[in-house]
Formats: structure tokens, C-alpha cells, sequence
């Protein structure tokens, strides 16, 4: 639990854009199965298709930095079909990285016991 790092994200789908959304996240889907050290990328809707919650699990610390490097690619193609509301961070991040989060709707969670099994 200590090395991986885990956040999520949650948003609401742009009126009509349900059918973009789904060609969006199937190329975002695509692009992180290719990425080394992604551990768990899923997507979740809920059922009137305006909520969506995107749950991000990765090896370590230089395995998230390599998933976030590729936001200049599809970072907008997400922004052009979602509205990001919140991002939540369940994992202790170097005080460089947790600057990429940095943010009015970014919210840091401090590990404090548990465990993961995989």
C-alpha cells in the first residue's frame, strides 16, 4: 500500500455528450493499457449518464507522473466531454508531485492503515 498511488476523479458529462464521452474514454482507456505500472484504470457512469467517476491505481510515484505526462495529450479531449469536479488523493505523495493536484477541488487523504491484496 505504501508505494502504490491511488486517486479518483469525478466529474459530470457535458449535456449531449454521452455518445463523445464514450469515444474519449475508450481512447484514454487504450493509451493507459499501453502504460507500464498502471494498476487500475476504471470508469464508472452512473445510470442517467451524467456522473462519472474514474477510479486510478499505479505501481508507484514514477509510474503516476508517466500516466500524468500524457495530460497535454488527453487532458483536453477529456475537459471537451466532462466537467471535473473533484479530484481525491488516497496516497502519500512526494510534496513535488502532490503540486500536480494542487488545486480548489483537489482533496489529499492521508494513508493511516489498511491493507491491499493483488
Amino acid at each position: 500500500m505504501k508505494n502504490h498511488v491511488t486517486w479518483t476523479v469525478q466529474g459530470q458529462i457535458k449535456e449531449g455528450k454521452y455518445d463523445e464521452f464514450l469515444l474519449v474514454m475508450a481512447q484514454l482507456v487504450t493509451l493507459a493499457k499501453s502504460e507500464a505500472g498502471t494498476l487500475m484504470y476504471e470508469w464508472t457512469v452512473s445510470e442517467d449518464k451524467r456522473n462519472v467517476h474514474i477510479y486510478e491505481r499505479y505501481q508507484d510515484e514514477d509510474a503516476a507522473k508517466a500516466h500524468l505526462a500524457g495530460w497535454g495529450e488527453g487532458g483536453p479531449l477529456f475537459l471537451s466531454v466532462v466537467d471535473m469536479d473533484k479530484v481525491t488523493v488516497f496516497s502519500q505523495l512526494s510534496e513535488e508531485f502532490a503540486q500536480a493536484f494542487a488545486g480548489p477541488s483537489s482533496v489529499f487523504m492521508k494513508p493511516v492503515g489498511g491493507l491491499v491484496k493483488f
